[in-house]
């Protein structure tokens, strides 16, 4: 049985159809130039199946790569680094909060859907994973609560 040696970290790949579970991705200042990553620079992926450079402009439609690009300079402004050039977009995620916020009262339940308890992140409640956990909780206890009252 043959040994295929496992490709290094900077040298970019094909997509693979799903086989790997690699995610596609590209440099941030490749994507805001229009162009196709084919090294990384000083940030590695930590994504651990790996991830293979390419035009994510083949992947998400034009409007989405339009809305990006001129999303990264605009948090680039609150956030120092946050569109490094080298920085690594992997399969597209973000890391920002939720642009809306689902409104909800002291009891934790939707102002304007009894029953529906919005929570976390993209409920507007929270700004990661720890603080989205932590509302969870809340939320949970909430809707408890309210359950065991009836």
């Amino acid at each position: 049985m043959a040994v295929t040696p496992l490709p290094s970290p900077s040298t970019p790949q094909k997509p693979k159809s799903g086989r790997t579970y690699e995610a596609p991705g590209q440099l941030v200042g490749d994507f805001l130039a229009g162009k196709p990553s084919t090294e990384f620079g000083s940030v590695l992926p930590s994504y651990k199946p790996g991830v293979h450079l390419t035009d994510l402009a083949e992947s998400l439609p034009a409007y989405a790569i339009e809305a990006i690009r001129e999303a990264l300079p605009a948090f680039e402004k609150q956030i120092k680094g946050f569109s490094m050039k080298d920085a690594v977009l992997t399969g597209v995620e973000t890391r920002t909060s939720s642009p809306l916020r689902i409104t909800r009262g002291p009891n934790f339940q939707s102002l304007n859907i009894k029953g529906l308890y919005p929570a976390g992140e993209g409920a507007g409640y929270a700004g990661g994973i720890l603080s989205a956990g932590v509302d969870g909780i809340k939320v949970a206890e909430a809707l408890a609560l309210d359950y065991l009252s009836q």
